[in-house]
């Protein structure tokens, strides 16, 4: 698999939302989703199968944003 056409690609999955997808050094084996800022920053130690998992149920949480949350966005806790 060629990691950086993979990252490329969920890059511009997300870009229509205007969410941005990085790899940044955090806590290890884990994804932050800060909402405010529309960043989403995966550990460089993830594995990528752990990560498709989470950016397919973070892409399909953060599309439907405008419907459930009448134009506001909820964090991932609570609206």
């Amino acid at each position: 698999m060629n990691l950086k056409r993979w990252m490329e690609d969920w890059q511009a999955k997300f870009a229509p939302l205007g969410v941005q997808v990085i790899v940044a050094d955090v806590a290890q084996s884990s994804v932050v989703v800060d909402v405010a800022e529309r960043t989403i920053v995966l550990a460089p130690s993830l594995k990528v199968s752990a990560a498709e998992r989470m950016l397919h149920k973070v892409y399909k949480w953060w599309q439907r944003q405008p419907e459930v949350s009448g134009g506001r966005l909820c964090s991932l806790v609570s609206c």
